[in-house]
């Protein structure tokens, strides 16, 4: 959180003091406990509703912190009035207000004796009878993806999923704990593939989001624009010959989502080679991505730079100084 909070040029600065840096990491972690334990004490419904809220405070107390969202909403809807981005913009914040509030009441969530999840299969799977049958799943930082673990953990699913961990070593502890009610096993993007690859070949599945940006990625369209993209999902599917199954999570009310596990995507071309096919796939992906996102913008987590700095500078208006 301070770090987020910071600008640029004293978060360098006081990030590179270890004194300072854990210092505010122990800060936050007061902050954030404290925040938790407010929101569990609350039902579930109020906690997301207040949790929103306090979202759309941060969004005006700390402006600054909107150029991303604004930038990469503008880029992907060149269409939109800025009224209707900036409204955007509050309901990203609200969204991710809600998900923070969420996260204590994560068990209560995915309780099937419960009617938090609506769980949709748009085509079956032998994954979904079998656990021992792999599949790759990708989704997108949409709504609360957080229940997707959870959804396929339902079914018997034996699930990898792929997580970033936080740069404050105590918040991330915290996040593990949470996450690890979801019914799946966390696999940290430090560790490569090899998790991945072994999961799949004992008949376990992978579970990624890849709508964000990655360095070194594999420049793909994206709203009509090239984003350097992992093509790590399409890959091994691929290569395990499992199927690659896109899900989306929409939020219905307060912390009732919807989760929709669409059919499984096919190569275009099966004669071209696999570098091909992976691009395919990935493009494949991305199209969903769009799909999903134009239908509810401000629920997508973009307060990162999904594109390339250059690319949003030259694209939109979000970073010129007024």
């Amino acid at each position: 959180m301070a770090k987020f909070i910071l600008g640029n040029t004293f978060r360098k600065k006081a990030f590179d003091n270890p004194v300072v840096r854990h210092t505010l990491w122990f800060l936050d972690l007061l902050l954030i406990g404290l925040l938790y334990g407010i929101f569990k004490l609350l039902p579930v419904t109020w906690a997301s509703a207040l949790g929103a809220r306090l979202g759309r405070l941060f969004s005006k107390l700390f402006e600054g912190r909107n150029r991303h969202i604004r930038a990469n909403l503008s880029l992907a809807f060149p269409e939109k009035s800025a009224g209707e981005i900036e409204r955007h913009v509050g309901e990203v914040w609200a969204n991710a207000g809600a998900i923070l509030a969420e996260y204590p009441h994560i068990r209560r969530i995915i309780d099937p004796r419960r009617d938090f999840l609506e769980i949709v299969i748009r085509e079956q799977i032998p994954a979904y009878s079998d656990p021992g049958q792999p599949a790759v799943f990708v989704g997108a930082h949409l709504a609360n993806w957080e229940v997707v673990g959870a959804s396929m953990a339902r079914f018997g699913i034996r699930s990898h999923a792929m997580y970033a961990p936080l740069a404050n070593p105590w918040f991330n502890r915290l996040m593990l704990r949470y996450r690890g009610m979801l019914g799946c096993e966390l696999i940290s993007r430090d560790q490569g593939v090899r998790p991945f690859v072994n999961a799949l070949k004992g008949g376990g599945s992978a579970a990624m989001i890849i709508d964000r940006r990655v360095e070194g990625g594999e420049p793909i369209p994206f709203f009509g624009v090239d984003k350097p993209s992992s093509t790590l999902p399409a890959r091994l599917a691929l290569r395990f010959k499992a199927p690659l199954v896109p899900v989306q999570v929409e939020r219905l009310s307060g912390p009732r989502f919807r989760v929709t596990f669409h059919e499984p995507l096919q190569v275009s071309d099966p004669e071209a080679d696999l570098d091909a096919q992976a691009l395919d796939l990935t493009r494949q992906i991305h199209e969903h991505y769009e799909r999903w996102i134009s239908a509810r913008p401000g629920e997508w987590l973009c307060t990162k730079k999904i594109w390339p700095g250059d690319i949003l500078r030259a694209k939109t208006d979000a970073y010129r100084k007024t």
